[in-house]
Parts: structure tokens; C-alpha cells; sequence
């Protein structure tokens, strides 16, 4: 190598435009052997952790409190090399994290600490690019202005009918209709075939399909997890009549890359999780909200077609809203689980809106009728 090559090589911090400029300048290069993109991913992270040893406490004490996590996570997802990074992976791990933290803020400090580790890792050549992209706040459609509470039944029945006057049968529409009365995961959203739709049955089908790309959280009964997110769910008229305008009128005429045919499409496929919740945060913005409402003002400077502006709504919140709805209309917890795909732990701890008191009647209730006179 010349000296004014070297010196034109050692003032760029990118490994790849460095091989690139040897390449073409006709020097060898050593390309990276199989067992360098197979290193441990527990190893890495504390060498990564050892490199930022100058960072600040609070910054350190948030990659140990986030980074870790993943590698659990990737770790049950039996990827525990740089060689098992994939797409697949981080997208299941935004999944888990959508439904663990409800704000877009907690999300998003995970994910851009996880991101530039991984970033790291790939200016390193042990994962490729693709795998970081997926956790850019942009992708992920993540926005600290998105409301995360409950959605209240005044305000979502409100968006409805305002959809239903104005946008019947559109996507939006469907995808709102479906998320209020199902209260699915996006990543179950996602997973949706035209075929789960039975109409017929009054009834959406969620299924694993983890060998074409969709997943539910928590698999079938039969791949070795705890849990079977597999269910049927029933649907009200709203619900069939909205998705079924939208099947007739709306949906483009495609399939994925596995030759199935999404239930919620793009022009280009299967719509992926990320333009899911962009539609969510569309749907529930200034344009169809209430007209009394009152807690949120909006500035008027969004795009309420595009932007995600002060009223839109974090799609988990409306998950919640579903799920305190039917409890509050008498849904017992053991019956919701099944249907929400929750555990009843996580129900009385997060979503069941009752009194103790009011839980005891329910029970005294149930039992009295259980006595012999």
C-alpha cells in the first residue's frame, strides 16, 4: 500500500468505504471469516459497555438497563451470535416492546439504545445493515406526542362514526373497527390473511405463521412457548360490514412475497407494522376526533393526514381502551385473557377498571348462585 493511500485510508471511520477504496485500488483484502460474524452476543455488548466507559453514569446506567434486555430477548429467540441477528428478530423485539411499555418514550429510549449497539456491531461487519435500519424512530413511527392512555368509548366511538360518515369502507375505517372490537396487537394486525376474515362466523383467526414472516406474541400451542396467542375472535356487525367494504371496495388486489394475501395491504404487500401504526396515528388525529373534546387542544400545524399531531392516539392505547371497555361491561378477566391474549395477572394489574369492592360483589355474586337453597 503507498504512503498516500494509507493516509487517505486512516482518515475514514467506515470499515466498508475503507475495504471499498482498497478494493479499488487493487490492494488485498482479507475478507471476514465465518466464525467472526458467530461472536457472542453477551461478550460483545460488555465490550461495547467497555468502550463507553467515559460516557456519563446515567448514560452507562441506560445501555445496562436496555441492551441487556434485547440480548435476553434475542436469546429466547435463539439468536445468540451476531449470525442470528436478522429482521425477523428486531422486528418480534419491537412487538415485545409494544406490548410491554405503553408510552412511545420508553420505546423509543430502548430502541436507539439497542439500535446503536447494533450499529456498532455492523460498522464491525457482524450484522448487517438492515438490522439497525428497522430501529430508526421514523420506521417505527414512534412519536413522544402520541397519547398512550386509555382510549375513553366516547372518544373511539366518536372516530368511528366520524370514519364511517366520511371514510366508510377505507382502510382506516377497517383498521379501527377491527382494533376497537378485537383489541389485537399490531403484530397481529400484521399477521392477518384475507382468509382469517369469516363473516360468515363473525369471527377474525389469528394464527403463527412464523415460517412466512408473521408472528403473534406468543407463538401456538405447539412451538414450545408458554403461552398460544393463536384464537378465534368475534366480531361485531360494525366490524364485518367495515372490513367487508373495505375487502370490496378498498383493499389493492396483491399478495406478499409468500404468495398469501394480506387482509391489510399496500400497493406494495403485506402492510407492515410500522405503516400500521402510522394509519392508527392518522385515524385518531384531529380530523376525526370528537367534537366536544376537550383535554387536548391541537395547534393546527400537523397534517392530520400524514403527521402525527396532539390528538393521535399510541396504538396500544386503543388496546386498552378495548380491553377496560369489556371488563367495565361485565367481561369476566378469565374470559378476556382468551380473547385479548393477555394473562389474568396482567389484567387485574393494568386494565380491570373495578373496585375491590365491586370485584367482591362480582364474586359474591358468582358463588351465591353456585349454593343449594
Amino acid at each position: 500500500m503507498s504512503e498516500a493511500l494509507a493516509e487517505v485510508v486512516a482518515d475514514i471511520d467506515d470499515p466498508r468505504t475503507v475495504a471499498k477504496v482498497l478494493e479499488a485500488a487493487g490492494a488485498d483484502i482479507e475478507q471476514p471469516s465465518e466464525s467472526s460474524t458467530r461472536q457472542d452476543l453477551s461478550t460483545l455488548f460488555e465490550r461495547y459497555l467497555s468502550r463507553r466507559s467515559n460516557r456519563s453514569p446515567s448514560t452507562v446506567a441506560q445501555y445496562k438497563r436496555t441492551i441487556p434486555d434485547f440480548v435476553e430477548f434475542a436469546e429466547e429467540e435463539s439468536a445468540t451470535t451476531t449470525a442470528d441477528l436478522s429482521t425477523e428478530v428486531i422486528d418480534a423485539y419491537v412487538d415485545e416492546l409494544q406490548s410491554k411499555y405503553d408510552a412511545d418514550s420508553t420505546i423509543l429510549t430502548h430502541t436507539k439504545n439497542v439500535r446503536a449497539w447494533l450499529r456498532w456491531l455492523n460498522r464491525r461487519d457482524l450484522c448487517d445493515e438492515s438490522v439497525y435500519r428497522i430501529l430508526d424512530k421514523e420506521e417505527l413511527g414512534l412519536s413522544p406526542q402520541a397519547r398512550d392512555e386509555a382510549i375513553p368509548e366516547s372518544e373511539a366511538t366518536a372516530i368511528l362514526a366520524n370514519l364511517r360518515e366520511r371514510r366508510r369502507g377505507s382502510r382506516l375505517h377497517a383498521l379501527m373497527a377491527l382494533l376497537w372490537i378485537a383489541g389485537p396487537r399490531i403484530g397481529g394486525v400484521h399477521s392477518l390473511d384475507v382468509s382469517d376474515f369469516d363473516p360468515e362466523n363473525r369471527e377474525i383467526r389469528f394464527r403463527h405463521r412464523p415460517e412466512t414472516a408473521t408472528r403473534l406474541k406468543n407463538g401456538d400451542e405447539d412451538d414450545g412457548t408458554t403461552g398460544d396467542g393463536e384464537r378465534n375472535v368475534e366480531l361485531n356487525q360494525e366490524a364485518i360490514e367495515a372490513i367487508a367494504l373495505y375487502l370490496e371496495t378498498s383493499r389493492p388486489d396483491v399478495t406478499d412475497e409468500y404468495g398469501r394475501e394480506p387482509l391489510f395491504a399496500t400497493e406494495h404487500g403485506r402492510a407492515c407494522r410500522t405503516t400500521l401504526r402510522r394509519w392508527v396515528y392518522r385515524a385518531t388525529s384531529c380530523r376525526w376526533a370528537s367534537n366536544d373534546e376537550q383535554e387536548v387542544e391541537c395547534t393546527g400545524d400537523c397534517d392530520p393526514d400524514s403527521d402525527i399531531c396532539s390528538y393521535s392516539y399510541y396504538p396500544h392505547a386503543i388496546r386498552r381502551g378495548v380491553i377496560v371497555n369489556h371488563l367495565s361491561g361485565g367481561l369476566r378477566p378469565d374470559i378476556a385473557s382468551e380473547r385479548f391474549d393477555v394473562s389474568v395477572k396482567t389484567i387485574r394489574k393494568h386494565y380491570d377498571p373495578r373496585t375491590k369492592r365491586q370485584r367482591k360483589d362480582d364474586r359474591a355474586e358468582a358463588v351465591r348462585s353456585c349454593w343449594v337453597n
